[in-house]
């Protein structure tokens, strides 16, 4: 049995979901709520989330558990066989999680309007007090996150640009096809199509995604070759 230890709201948790779904594998959400995160690390030492349990092994990192799930399960696959594809694939999976994550967390936790809709569901698991005291705290923390990174020291305006290259971009690589790597989906569709979700969750995303119709009809076809059944 596959145990997925997670914060429900995390792109690279829904990555990992999505994954699963498409191999069509049972598993079992264990949700950690944000007060209990010190706990990970009794299992996992890196103390990251997404981390997945299966058949006694840890393994952690969205990167490392999607390819592990691809070399377990290997049917369909979502990795390309061919080398160039592959590589294409892994640039794509890299500049989601390492690039689009700190768009989507400046748009969802570092504008207020935006921020009062989502940190109650980042803390949606967690006691009352904590879902009553932590958002006092949280914008803070995450901005000096995105500040270090340096999305955080640009402006809103200059963040919206930024957006706006990251959405043409890939509307420019969907003029190919219905999937960003070769004929099928694969892994780099799932990594990107869980960032840009949430920032689609955003006014200022939505608008842009909306005007992208190429974009927005890719999202609605990944959501709809990834969720549950």
């Amino acid at each position: 049995m596959i145990a997925l230890h997670q914060f429900e709201i995390s792109p690279y948790c829904d990555k990992i979901r999505r994954v699963l779904n498409v191999k069509r594998q049972p598993y079992t959400a264990v949700e950690v709520p944000l007060t209990r995160a010190s706990s990970i690390a009794r299992k996992n030492p890196a103390r990251k989330l997404p981390f997945l349990e299966h058949d006694g092994a840890i393994v952690a990192d969205s990167t490392d558990i999607a390819h592990y799930l691809e070399r377990t399960f290997p049917e369909p696959p979502l990795v390309p066989k061919d080398p160039r594809l592959a590589g294409l694939c892994h640039v794509l999976e890299d500049w989601a999680d390492e690039s689009l994550y700190f768009y989507e967390m400046r748009l969802r936790f570092g504008e207020a309007k935006n921020a009062a809709r989502w940190i109650p569901e980042l803390l949606k698991h967690d006691p009352p007090i904590a879902r009553a005291l932590l958002p006092l705290f949280i914008p803070r923390q995450l901005g000096g996150v995105l500040s270090r990174q340096g999305v955080g020291r640009k402006s809103k305006a200059q963040v919206l640009v930024d957006v706006e290259r990251h959405v043409d971009a890939l509307d420019g690589l969907l003029s190919a096809g219905d999937w960003l790597v070769g004929p099928t989906l694969t892994l780099a569709d799932i990594s990107v199509f869980a960032e840009l979700s949430c920032i689609d969750g955003t006014p200022e995303g939505s608008t842009r995604i909306d005007a992208r119709p190429r974009v927005r009809g890719w999202l609605e076809r990944v959501d709809a070759a990834t969720r549950a059944s």
